[in-house]
């Protein structure tokens, strides 16, 4: 006979509502009102989050030692699990769980330190017991929540953390630097897709904001503007081949949720690739810490 604390939890879990998807312009969206999230699910869309992956050191918080020893993880919105796997072939003594609402996991050659879970993080993370992890994880889910999803999110997650778990949470912001004329516009068609959907273009200012009201501790702040093309070196370089990715996923939530067409689009996004050198265009992220 099942605990009361596992019938509990498999309740919740036979109560998820999966995510359901449709094909539109040969790209794979979600197609559920509680689901925010308003880029693609697809293999073009995993790729590009491998190449994100790859841009991105693997965390900042002071846990190595922790995780040497061997705690429990959860990766939040974790798509494909990329940063899921480096961490648990890291780290083989650390349990890890990643969840995404699409079922876009590679589980080729998965460590036995990896579990993957089928959920809408913006809404089904209370399936999850109270302090049942000690690092919790989330990244680039600025088009993924919306403005009250994200804040029950940092709310949920200090609930799962145990006492002086650790949080961290890497966030784009839809701002290009020295933008010229075309990325100046893909900078506005975003923000208005995303006040759309009720999504906020700067969340990642605010985070901070939000877990100084949770009550988090000893919270870290970084600024990094990444640059965009040949100008910014290697990373640069990088970067550019993620926007080519990135920018043609865009287009499919901009000409869905603003009066922008397919045509005006991409004229401008040529534009947009012409600037990259000329104005030495960049992009803000923040990836912001803290424990519990």
């Amino acid at each position: 006979m099942l605990s009361t604390e596992i019938a509990a939890t498999v309740k919740k879990e036979n109560q998820i509502n999966y995510t359901t998807f449709e094909w539109k312009n040969g790209r794979r969206l979600a197609n559920d009102q509680d689901v925010a999230y308003i880029l693609p699910s697809d293999q073009t869309e995993v790729d590009r989050l491998q190449l994100n992956h790859n841009l991105w050191k693997l965390f900042k918080s002071p846990i190595h030692n922790k995780l040497v020893k061997g705690i429990r993880v959860l990766d939040i919105g974790c798509g494909p699990g990329w940063w899921t796997l480096d961490m648990a072939r890291l780290y083989p003594n650390s349990q890890f769980i990643g969840v995404d609402m699409a079922d876009v996991f590679v589980t080729e050659n998965k460590p036995s330190n990896v579990e993957f879970r089928l959920l809408n993080a913006g809404t089904s993370l209370d399936i999850f017991e109270d302090e049942s992890f000690d690092f919790v994880f989330q990244r680039f889910l600025v088009m993924g929540f919306s403005t009250d999803q994200y804040i029950q999110s940092v709310q949920q997650m200090k609930r799962i953390l145990k006492p002086d778990g650790a949080i961290e949470i890497l966030e784009l912001v839809n701002e290009y630097g020295h933008a010229g004329p075309a990325f100046k516009n893909i900078n506005q068609w975003i923000n208005e897709a995303l006040v759309a959907r009720g999504m906020d273009s700067f969340i990642a200012d605010k985070i901070s904001g939000y877990l100084q009201d949770a009550k988090f501790k000893n919270i870290q702040d970084i600024n990094y503007d990444v640059p965009i093309g040949a100008w910014g070196g290697q990373a640069g370089e990088l970067f550019l081949a993620i926007q080519k990715m990135a920018l043609p996923a865009v287009k499919v939530m901009v000409t869905e949720l603003t009066k922008v067409t397919d045509e005006e689009y991409e004229e401008n996004l040529k534009e947009a690739y012409e600037e990259v050198e000329k104005y030495q265009v960049s992009t803000r992220f923040r990836l912001i810490y803290a424990s519990k």
